[in-house]
């Protein structure tokens, strides 16, 4: 089977944000969908490894802020390729609280809502997430992110424990090139000129040191 075809579903691009009482935590996820319009509701499919998938079954709430195309590449590294169980998210880019005091992103995205979550559904790798949209406000006119801009605009790469992650992520020249390891980040100027680089450098999206890239 080409799992590549998968990419090719019409789905944007989010982040999920809750408390666990004494921090935020949060990560990207491309699986939010309407379900119904009276009540509101929606599924939000989240790895079970996720810090953010049991601080959910904890607190039976969460925000979902509606990524943007002028999304920063960083944004994706901090919520896409680390755990909140050992990074504080939140604290490294603009954020505000919902009136329930949920944790929202407010730079490069379109919109917030907050949700209550009405029962959860075991699916394999996964939970599903089900929950009534209660709150939620426009930000700005900006056009929202889709799976298929991240990947074919700004080259993207899907975090392993995503729900679409293909683990053939490479491209034709990828002998060419060096990889990230971590997050799949091609170093563009070549392998001669990644090797010229210092032992400090470190991966512009997930932060990985120089020693974690593969070619």
């Amino acid at each position: 089977m080409n799992n590549a075809a998968l990419y090719n579903l019409s789905c944007g691009l989010y982040i999920i944000g809750v408390g666990d009482g004494e921090k935020y935590a949060g990560c990207v996820v491309n699986t939010v969908t309407q379900s119904t319009s009276k009540p509101v509701t929606l599924t939000v499919c989240i790895n079970k490894d996720n810090y953010t998938n049991s601080c959910i079954k904890k607190t039976k709430e969460f925000s979902v802020s509606i990524l943007s195309e002028n999304t920063k590449e960083s944004t994706f590294g901090i919520f896409g390729f680390h755990s909140s169980r050992d990074r504080d998210k939140f604290s490294e880019l603009p954020f505000a609280l919902t009136p329930a005091g949920l944790p929202y992103v407010n730079e490069g995205v379109t919109a917030w809502l907050q949700c209550k979550v009405i029962d959860f559904v075991d699916n394999f790798t996964h939970t599903i997430f089900i929950a009534e949209v209660q709150e939620a406000e426009n930000l700005y006119n900006e056009p929202p992110m889709t799976y298929a801009y991240y990947h074919n605009v700004i080259k993207g790469k899907t975090p392993p424990k995503a729900s679409s992650y293909v683990n053939n992520e490479k491209t034709a020249n990828s002998s060419a090139v060096y990889v990230c390891s971590v997050c799949g980040y091609e170093y563009p100027d070549g392998a001669a000129a990644f090797e010229q680089l210092p032992d400090s450098f470190v991966c512009p999206i997930c932060e990985a040191p120089k020693g974690a890239f593969v070619i």
